[in-house]
């Protein structure tokens, strides 16, 4: 039986950085597990116009994989240019993650595939913005009074939605984290300090909250599993922002005011671990760690849950135990244990009844 994560996954993450010159065997095995995590065009990236010499097989797939993401690039800038005449002045719309890294034009969106554009505005426009989205022709799916008062009143954006024929979904957030979450905090700061993009209506949030907000998104707005490509956003915000002038500075002071330590904490820890992220150890000793114990378990669970095993195995136990602790981790950030006890037993419920719906369905189908 194999071991878990792939011994591989190391020669994986060294690869987003430089050209590798291994044999197609062991290309067979990476390109596996990058597609997995999301990685196998960033692998491009590096690769293609890099100093190794490719066999033809593993040339085609890198090149497939990056025109597949500069397709969705493309898509993400057509979305943008769409949405853009909704943005009147009357109050900023902040793009988030992938759509301002594009914005942006940061070398991190070469071989990043986006799945949705992120919106942030003011929580007094919410109902302002989600109307003109409305007018011009996005969609929401329908749902149970359940669901939209769980959107409505606990978390920290408005139910998806989609243009009819288009694949790219719109999240309009009116924060970067659940109402009811840990850390939770008031949004309003962060729009003191965004950025108007240059030639654009759009604004993305300042260097140091871009950083914020990845570890935020990864740490503790997720249940970890396979989002090892959520480290390497950390790691190319880190690389590329890190020479600005006072940077680490201003990145740990405001993760103090924002009380987002703990996440910058996991976020910096393991850029520098897996991908070797020049990160000042000062930096980490000035950040408030977790306790020794925390360390040990996140320590083994975290690279359990995020890193890919052996494409060729059933996942091993600990993976699985490993990404339902996770889970359960990120239950409990974004609700109090009781709120979540009802909250997930009414889930549960739902599901059940909806199998034992279908099953009735399928046999009087049968009959």
């Amino acid at each position: 039986m194999s071991q878990a994560p792939d011994p591989a996954c190391p020669l994986l993450l060294q690869g987003l950085s430089r050209p590798l010159d291994v044999d197609v065997a062991k290309w067979d095995r990476l390109l596996r597990l990058a597609r997995r995590t999301g990685l196998h065009a960033r692998l491009a990236e590096t690769h293609l116009d890099g100093d190794v010499t490719l066999a033809d097989p593993v040339r085609r797939h890198l090149l497939s994989a990056k025109r597949v993401a500069e397709f969705r690039t493309q898509m993400v800038r057509a979305e943008l240019f769409r949405l853009a005449p909704l943005c009147r002045g009357d109050f900023p719309v902040v793009v988030l993650k992938g759509g301002a890294y594009i914005l942006q034009e940061r070398r991190l969106s070469r071989g990043r595939f986006v799945s949705d554009v992120d919106l942030l505005v003011p929580q007094s426009q919410l109902r302002t913005m989600e109307e003109r989205l409305r007018q011009a022709g996005w969609q929401t799916a329908p749902l149970d009074p359940y669901d939209e008062r769980y959107y409505r009143d606990w978390s920290h954006e408005t139910p998806p939605m989609r243009f009819p024929g288009r694949t790219l979904e719109v999240d309009l957030h009116h924060a970067l984290t659940p109402v009811t979450g840990r850390l939770a905090f008031n949004p309003q700061c962060l729009f003191e300090t965004i950025r108007l993009v240059t030639g654009s209506p759009f604004h993305v949030l300042a260097p140091e909250d871009q950083v914020l907000h990845a570890c935020l998104h990864c740490f503790q707005d997720g249940d970890l599993e396979l989002r090892v490509r959520e480290v390497v956003d950390i790691d190319g915000l880190v690389r590329e922002l890190a020479p600005e002038p006072k940077f680490w500075d201003q990145l740990v002071r405001r993760a103090g005011r924002l009380g987002l330590e703990r996440p910058l904490w996991y976020g910096l820890s393991f850029a520098r671990l897996w991908l070797g992220c020049p990160i000042p150890e000062q930096v980490l000793a000035g950040l408030p760690a977790p306790s020794r114990g925390t360390t040990w378990i996140m320590d083994r669970l975290v690279p359990l849950a995020m890193l890919p095993p052996d494409p060729d195995y059933p996942e091993p136990a600990k993976v699985r135990w490993a990404r339902r602790a996770m889970l359960a981790r990120y239950h409990l950030q974004r609700m109090p244990a009781g709120m979540l006890v009802p909250h997930l037993a009414r889930k549960v419920l739902r599901r059940t009844l909806a199998r034992h719906v279908g099953s009735e369905a399928e046999e009087n189908n049968g009959a």
